[in-house]
């Protein structure tokens, strides 16, 4: 069991009902959100708001804490057009989403919100039994075949090399800004750093496909493997045309700068030539070992500030516990 869930655990009966209260609340938000009129004015369902997503964690690791850390300070202290606190992400949130889903709540959850709305039991539709059980359960039944795919290779583990920038942005402005592992730039690489990066693909699109065919992920998109580092939907206060920030003051920022790999291989000019026709830029912030798989709440925060775990599965036999 993960640090988080052992810590709602020992909160207690009083606690674990006011937990309940809470998301029965937030679950008659998100439905009453997920409603929109229709041409006679009645309510019509859409497209349910997302609650939990899978990612893979690596806000846990002290070195690239330490790294953004002084990355976040830095730009704050250069000269970001749209640049704010509140827009940065916290080092120990840092992950890779693999998808988001619309979950229903527990079975404790659904009595507490039909008790306060005084709903019918049809409330919660049982056409949608996806529940964050149900989502569990998908995920665990695909721990053997990680666990084979993940222990392949040299290293026998899972790891990810964060060495590429880039931006979603518009021409009036950033509203997202990432980094991922290298793709098909034409850098240096060894047949062991290939093969570790392959590796990492194909258990992403495993889990993304899986949940996709049993209809958790809606997303039709392909997945494109990220790590947010800023995003404007998080400004405070909030707002739905929320302000965009600057990439190319990051792109000229000393924070970016500190960032880079040391020019001392043949490769990289050209390599960054090409990169920055196209809005990205190669960074060197570390190789992280990626130790399982999550099931977290969207919007939640655990006490060291990271996204609440309801959920995980590891990616070693040595550790093949469910968390």
């Amino acid at each position: 069991m993960s640090t988080t869930a052992n810590s709602i655990a020992r909160a207690g009966g009083s606690n674990s009902n006011q937990l309940g209260r809470q998301a029965a609340q937030q679950f008659s938000k998100s439905k009453a959100s997920g409603m929109k009129r229709n041409s006679k004015g009645g309510a019509r369902p859409r497209d349910a708001r997302p609650t939990h997503f899978l990612c893979l964690p690596i806000g846990h690791h002290p070195a690239l804490q330490e790294k953004m850390s002084k990355f976040n300070s830095s730009l704050l202290q250069g000269s970001v057009e749209g640049l704010d606190p509140s827009i940065l992400i916290k080092p120990r949130k840092l992950h890779f989403t693999l998808g988001v889903m619309s979950l229903s709540p527990s079975d404790q959850i659904r009595r507490t919100f039909e008790t306060q709305s005084e709903s019918k039991p049809d409330t919660f539709s049982s056409s949608n039994p996806k529940t964050v059980e149900s989502a569990l359960g998908l995920l665990r039944s695909l721990q053997p075949q990680l666990i084979a795919l993940c222990e392949t290779g040299k290293r026998g583990r899972l790891e990810v090399s964060l060495e590429r920038a880039g931006a979603f942005e518009t021409r009036e402005g950033a509203r997202v800004m990432w980094v991922s592992p290298r793709q098909d730039e034409g850098w240096l690489e060894s047949e062991e750093e290939l093969e570790e990066r392959l590796k990492l693909g194909r258990v992403a699109e495993m889990v993304h496909q899986a949940f996709r065919d049993a209809g958790y992920i809606t997303e039709t998109r392909p997945l494109k493997l990220h790590c947010t580092l800023i995003n404007t939907s998080h400004r405070k206060p909030f707002s739905r045309n929320s302000r965009l920030f600057s990439f190319t003051d990051v792109l000229a920022s000393k924070a970016l700068m500190d960032l880079r790999p040391l020019s001392d291989k043949g490769d990289v000019a050209a390599a960054d030539e090409s990169l920055l026709s196209n809005r990205m830029v190669r960074v060197s912030l570390g190789t992280y070992e990626i130790p399982e798989i999550q099931l977290c709440a969207m919007g939640s925060s655990g006490p060291e500030g990271e996204y609440v775990s309801l959920g995980s599965v590891k990616f070693s036999a040595a550790k093949s516990d469910y968390a």
